[in-house]
């Protein structure tokens, strides 16, 4: 298979090789550490004084400013594309740039309402936060102090600035790296966001041969993933379906996926490439497409040792919860990580560097014709 990608997309070995990330340690920890440091309220990220700032100047040094939409219609998202200029999307590649957010119940008190899951490990539990609101046409920060969760009770306890009743309240602390670990709150989904910025800047080397091959790719972030889970959630992502017409492949959710101590994923075995989220209440990826992961992942381990695993245990509903209603969801894949939605979460990134190859090889591989006919993507 891989003899087939390299005869299609001939760059991607330079797109690869030359994407620092995969080498420097260093570099990479200071582009994640400018992502997890920008705002990115949920139903925000997208303005100006968010994260999808860091996003584009991200994409300038990573030579993909020219492929940026920075507003990809209405929907709330922005995208980068790759391959022929004049076609619909073959593929579309999705990761949320948003994170947990709160809402004001009671300014004058303090009180919030969550917009996202919830997953505190201890209760009480505290953590440094910060409010966001829109003034003079960028968001700001309107105020900082304590997130105390007890029971049923979520407040912001104020010590800088004040709190309003139209302000997004969000987790905040700056992030640390000890080695090659990496901690802080935004993980989820920073880590999604600089896999996709990596893949696509590898594939870049190789979009010669998307044009000759007709093929186009769209890599999405989203807006308003994150979402109270007994509801509908996803909103970003769902807004493409009334945007853009099916993807003649189908989608790909790049999201980090949470670490399984004992099991599958674990901290520091690579990309997790998952098949089926939350025990089939979201995406179920097709047959022909888990042989396809299982084959690729056997060839790429004697080049690659460690480079994925496959997600056999619980993965949470992502982007794939709305976009399964307009595509095939593919796969979904990015790096493990622990306790979501705290101010504990912590990665490692040789897994971010893993998840940044493994990514732009299965993207390489849906869009190779030889792989398209063994594994019947297309009839």
């Amino acid at each position: 298979m891989l003899d087939s990608i390299h005869r299609a997309l001939p760059g991607l070995n330079m797109g690869l090789t030359s994407l620092r990330w995969l080498s420097d340690d260093d570099r990479l920890w200071a582009a994640l550490r400018r992502l997890l440091l920008a705002p990115a309220p949920s139903g925000g990220a997208a303005l100006p004084g968010a994260i999808l700032d860091e996003i584009t100047t991200l994409a300038s040094e990573l030579d993909l400013f020219d492929r940026l939409i920075s507003r990809l219609g209405s929907t709330g998202n922005a995208a980068v594309w790759l391959g022929a200029s004049d076609a619909p999307a073959d593929l579309v590649i999705i990761a949320h740039m948003d994170r947990p957010t709160f809402r004001v119940r009671d300014a004058q008190a303090g009180d919030l309402y969550p917009m996202c899951a919830t997953r505190f490990p201890a209760d009480p539990y505290q953590a440094p936060a910060r409010s966001l609101r829109f003034e003079n046409r960028r968001l700001v920060v309107g105020a900082a102090g304590t997130l105390t969760a007890a029971g049923e009770s979520l407040r912001l306890h104020v010590e800088r600035g004040h709190l309003r009743w139209y302000d997004s309240v969000v987790m905040h602390i700056e992030p640390e790296r000890a080695g090659q670990s990496v901690t802080g709150t935004g993980l989820d989904n920073c880590l999604g966001v600089i896999t996709l910025l990596g893949a696509a800047s590898a594939l870049r080397g190789a979009e010669d041969g998307l044009r000759q091959l007709g093929r186009r790719c769209l890599f999405v972030f989203s807006d308003l993933e994150e979402g109270v889970p007994t509801a509908f959630f996803g909103h970003g992502a769902a807004r493409l379906a009334h945007l853009l017409p099916p993807p003649a492949l189908g989608c790909v959710v790049v999201d980090a996926q949470t670490a399984n101590p004992g099991g599958a994923p674990g901290l520091g075995r690579g990309a997790s490439h998952g098949t089926v989220s939350a025990w089939s209440r979201g995406a179920a990826v097709p047959p022909n497409l888990i042989a396809l992961a299982l084959d690729l992942a056997e060839e790429v381990t004697g080049a690659h040792p460690g480079l994925v695993q496959m997600n056999t245990g619980y993965l949470s509903r992502s982007d794939d919860m709305a976009l399964g209603r307009w595509a095939p969801v593919l796969a979904m894949i990015g790096p493990p990580m622990t306790d979501a939605h705290t101010v504990q979460e912590r990665a490692y990134l040789p897994d971010i560097q893993a998840s940044i190859r493994w990514l732009a090889l299965f993207i390489a591989a849906l869009l190779t014709p030889e792989v398209e006919r063994q594994y019947v993507l297309a009839r």
